[in-house]
């Protein structure tokens, strides 16, 4: 039960989300009967002047009497209550058990056309009403689509009218700088004038057509084209009726005006069309003007000629939902993905687990590891992991490196991110893997606060059976498999040693554990005289030092010793990995700033004081800066030096990233001018290029140090064999320089299994590029990526085809030199190396992408 009451009554249960504008809450009214459950909004302007309040206050009366006058459609949310408190408002509605439509509407698994034209019927209906009342929802998609648990209608939420006071509490400056119009709205249903802030009724049925086109073609809209006039192309996975198709073509047109005009048309026509009237009934509407009515359907030519007039079927009501299968199942099925290494007989617990599951009936869906990637293998992959309920990870000694199962486990990270419950809920399993068996960083950093079960011998077979029944038996939206207590917490992963003569891990430690650092370096080879230009500088007051380089090419290990060495001078360091971060805090500019502040006080042991001193009157620069400059950096001692790793997962949030990295060139800056902030030494490591628009004057991109990572070169490679006691020469080191580029970790993974004698020399080039070669793995984890990404995948195939470097679109070229595919010079590519030439030229002809 939460501690909060809101008006002396609604009693905050949990977060549902929010920005800086304000928060959602689930919360009991302990006022009515029974208590139910209830959503709190809560809205809170970012200043507190009597002007902006009272021109506040008047917006939030009118909207909410707006809301109020919706919630008698008996599939919006009513709302209960409105009030003010403390300059800050809130809203109350009903809260709708049930699930999002985007949850029906699954990749590659189309409906039927009645199907579709259910849908279509049932939002019009709810449209049609609130545009007879002068509102524009402004937001239509399936996330704002809840299909009602106790009677399976639909229910639409979240209305642009909320968004409307959120925006309009902005500054009188945003206001001016960005103009009064207000665009609300998500990219892809969003229709072409109201991206420009004019939204009108017709684009609410823009927004209705693309998710009819979305269900017919099983397609997202950001895969779904434009042609040069501006309207989509598609094609519905299986043929329907000439006429539906030109209803939903009517619907999204690009210029409203070729647009139907309101919703009553829509069902109009979508009325004749499912069951037009008979012969009798168009000639006594054209002489006796009397309403159309029909009992049953009949066929007509494009010309309207009446060809045929079988009986009547039962006709498609509105309001009704057109099941998705005949007959449907009282209770849909649990749904698994089970992972592992292999089902052979050599790996009985799986099989075992397999014939279990399947026995208990659920619907179960094996990934084999072990098994060759078919072209269609990562989208078929995909699309189990998106509309299951559960993945089961089994790990064993020969899957711990695994970079596709790493690849695995981000996706479903991923997918937690977008869903109400957070599913799939992971159940990890180890199978004859202790749990003192290092894993990579990341790996351990997603499963650290996961229940984990051990899976030793033949005996615990039955022990972890029952576990695992019994937590498939609940619900996956109740039980507690995801995360332990206090997962809300930014995780901390403690530093791990990998043993000097282990297999060398595809993810590195971005610390390096107290008082190993010898054990630590026993294999790193470095790059002068990077590793001394970065002792130096880090020690300097206010140090800013950029490290760049594509994936596994050694910045982590560069940031880890480096911190390091700062340690030894008596610096504080904190490694900040923004690849574990949820999805979620990369949602809006205000998140990420609390999780950094909540991150770097619980490293240095200090008192979490957020919650107090974040007043959102000042914006969330403010805040975060001030937060440091009263509750971090005074209260410590000694010099602190954060490294952000991975700090790629935010220029995928772009519109929070100029933002972000802005604030850590002024904080660069600061250290110019004043003495606490010469305190704080920044170290940022990334692997793409900024491709992304950043002013000159606020990025953190074009000062301080500027590392680029090379490759190896012979001479490193000579000493790294050497330190493997391999006896190369010249012909050696040209060949494996050739064959992987001087890829830090592919050379390193290659004489590791030289020297254990795993194969010979001949073996290790002859079989490089196979499936069952050494680079399987690491190889299948670019095939995941780029069977992800079309667009990477057919612009690396353009590269491989040719023989001379290639142009490319600069997204497209610093995206795959960040993967490390390719290499530039002078912003033209070529293959980084001969095993990926080799691998991928095949391969790429037979891709299947992957929404």
């Amino acid at each position: 039960m939460g501690e909060t009451v809101l008006s002396g009554r609604y009693q905050i249960l949990r977060s549902l989300g929010g920005g800086s504008f304000g928060q959602t809450h689930l919360a009991l009214d302990t006022q009515r009967p029974h208590s139910p459950t209830c959503v709190v909004k809560h809205l809170r302007p970012l200043r507190q002047d009597s002007e902006f309040m009272a021109t506040a206050r008047s917006l939030f009366q009118r909207e909410a009497e707006t809301l109020e006058k919706l919630g008698c459609h008996d599939q919006i949310p009513r709302l209960l209550a409105y009030f003010e408190s403390q300059n800050e408002f809130y809203l109350v509605q009903d809260y709708i058990p049930g699930s999002l439509l985007s949850q029906e509407l699954l990749p590659q698994h189309p409906w039927t056309e009645a199907q579709a034209i259910s849908l279509l019927q049932d939002i019009l209906g709810i449209l049609q009403f609130i545009h007879s009342l002068g509102v524009i929802h402004r937001d239509l998609k399936p996330d704002n689509l809840i299909r009602r648990q106790s009677d399976g209608k639909l229910v639409l939420i979240d209305f642009g009218a909320v968004k409307h006071i959120q925006t309009a509490f902005n500054t009188p400056a945003e206001r001016a700088k960005f103009g009064d119009t207000i665009t609300i709205g998500t990219p892809g249903y969003m229709a072409p004038e109201q991206a420009q802030g004019r939204p009108r009724p017709g684009s609410d049925l823009y927004s209705l057509g693309v998710i009819g086109i979305q269900a017919l073609t099983g397609q997202a809209p950001a895969q779904i084209e434009q042609g040069v006039d501006g309207n989509l192309q598609w094609q519905a996975a299986e043929p329907i009726h000439p006429k539906f198709q030109a209803i939903l073509e009517q619907l999204v047109r690009y210029h409203f005006q070729d647009r139907y005009q309101d919703a009553a048309e829509v069902l109009e026509d979508l009325s004749l069309y499912t069951h037009p009237p008979r012969l009798w009934q168009r000639v006594k509407h054209l002489f006796l003007g009397s309403s159309l009515g029909s009992r049953g359907p009949v066929e007509l030519s494009r010309s309207g000629e009446l060809l045929s007039a079988p009986q009547d079927p039962a006709p498609v009501k509105l309001g009704t939902t057109i099941p998705r299968e005949t007959p449907p199942a009282s209770v849909p099925k649990t749904r698994v993905v089970l992972s592992a290494f292999s089902f052979s007989e050599d790996c009985e617990f799986s099989q075992t687990l397999y014939r279990r599951l399947q026995a208990a009936g659920y619907d179960t869906f094996i990934i084999s590891q072990s098994q060759p990637m078919e072209a269609t293998w990562v989208a078929q992959l995909h699309a189990a992991l998106q509309s299951c309920d559960y993945y089961i990870l089994i790990i064993c000694p020969q899957t711990v490196h695994s970079e596709v199962l790493l690849q695995e486990v981000r996706t479903v990270k991923a997918m937690q991110g977008q869903q109400p419950h957070q599913t799939p809920r992971i159940i990890p399993i180890r199978v004859a893997l202790p749990f003192d068996q290092p894993l990579n960083f990341e790996l351990r950093g997603y499963l650290q606060r996961i229940q984990q079960y051990l899976w030793r011998s033949p005996q615990d077979t039955e022990t972890i059976l029952d576990r695992v029944l019994g937590l498939l038996e609940s619900s996956p939206t109740t039980n507690s498999t995801a995360e332990i207590a206090g997962a809300a917490a930014p995780p901390t992963v403690p530093p791990q040693q990998n043993p000097t003569d282990a297999l060398p891990l595809p993810v590195a430690e971005p610390e390096i554990p107290e008082g190993q650092v010898q054990i630590a370096s026993a294999f790193y080879t470095e790059r002068s005289p990077i590793e001394r230009r970065c002792t130096e500088v880090i020690v300097q007051p206010g140090a800013l030092i950029r490290i760049k380089a594509p994936r596994q090419m050694g910045k982590t290990s560069l940031m880890a010793r480096t911190l390091h060495y700062a340690q030894q001078q008596g610096c504080a360091t904190i490694a900040l990995s923004l690849q574990l971060a949820d999805s979620q805090t990369f949602q809006d500019l205000d998140r990420l700033l609390k999780w950094l502040c909540a991150t770097v006080a619980r490293r240095l042991r200090l008192p979490n004081h957020i919650k107090n001193n974040w007043d959102d009157i000042f914006g969330s620069k403010y805040n975060c800066t001030n937060y440091f400059e009263e509750h971090i950096l005074p209260r410590i001692d000694r010099p602190l030096v954060l490294g952000f790793d991975e700090v790629d997962r935010v220029f995928e949030a772009p519109h929070i990233a100029s933002d972000f990295f802005g604030l850590l060139r002024a904080w660069h800056e600061e250290a110019k001018n004043q003495e606490q902030w010469q305190k704080l030494r920044l170290i940022v490591v990334h692997a793409t290029e900024v491709y992304i628009p950043l002013n000159a004057n606020q990025s953190p991109f074009n000062v301080g140090l500027p590392i680029d990572l090379p490759p190896f070169n012979a001479e490193q490679i000579a000493h790294l064999a050497t330190l493997h006691q391999l006896p190369w020469g010249t012909p050696e080191i040209q060949q494996i320089q050739r064959l992987v580029g001087g890829h830090p970790y592919l050379v390193r993974l290659a004489m590791y299994h030289l020297s254990q004698g795993d194969l010979s020399f001949s073996e290790l080039l002859d079989q490089a590029s196979d499936e069952s070669g050494l680079f399987r793995d690491h190889l299948r984890g670019f095939w995941w990526k780029l069977q992800k990404n079309p667009e990477l995948a057919q612009g690396f195939r353009s590269v491989l085809e040719s023989r001379e470097p290639v142009a490319l679109e600069a997204d497209i070229l610093f995206k795959l030199h960040s993967l490390g595919l390719i290499q530039m010079s002078a912003n033209l590519a070529q293959p980084r190396c001969d095993l990926y030439r080799r691998y991928f030229q095949a391969r790429l002809s037979n891709a299947v992408p992957v929404s």
